[in-house]
C-alpha cells in the first residue's frame, strides 16, 4: 500500500483486490499483504463500495482541507481523488489500519495454508 499508485488505491476502495503473499523456506513462513493475485478471504480488505467516503474518514467533511469531494459513484469523484495527493494519503491511512485490524485474518489464512 505505501507504494501503491493513485489508481491503484481508487481500486483497491472500489473493488478489493488485496491478497496474501506467502513464502516458505524450511520452517519459516513470511506472509504479507499485496495488491493482485487470486481473489482470497483478504481480497475485501480496505473496500468501501463507495459507502464510505475514505478521504473524510480521517478530518471529517466539516475540517476537510481539500473542500468538498464530488458524490460518490461518479467519474467526477474518481477523477478528484486521482488528482488529490492529501485524498490519497488519506486512502493509505484507512487501508494500513484496516490491515491493522485485519492480522488475525491474514493469520488464519496462513495457518490454513500451511495445512494444505
Amino acid at each position: 500500500m505505501r507504494n501503491a499508485s493513485a489508481a491503484q488505491l481508487w481500486l483497491v476502495h472500489q473493488a478489493g483486490g488485496l491478497g496474501a503473499a506467502i513464502h516458505a523456506e524450511g520452517d519459516i513462513v513470511q506472509a504479507r499483504i499485496t495488491l493482485g493475485g487470486p481473489r482470497n478471504t483478504l481480497s475485501d480488505i480496505g473496500k468501501t463500495d463507495g459507502r464510505l467516503p475514505v478521504t473524510e474518514a480521517f478530518l471529517g467533511g466539516s475540517v476537510a482541507a481539500w473542500g468538498t469531494p464530488p458524490q460518490q459513484g461518479g467519474p467526477a469523484r474518481e477523477q478528484w481523488f486521482l488528482s488529490n495527493e492529501l485524498a490519497q494519503e488519506h486512502a493509505r491511512q484507512y487501508l494500513m489500519a484496516e490491515i491493522g485490524e485485519k492480522r488475525d485474518l491474514l493469520a488464519s489464512f496462513v495457518d490454513e495454508w500451511m495445512t494444505r
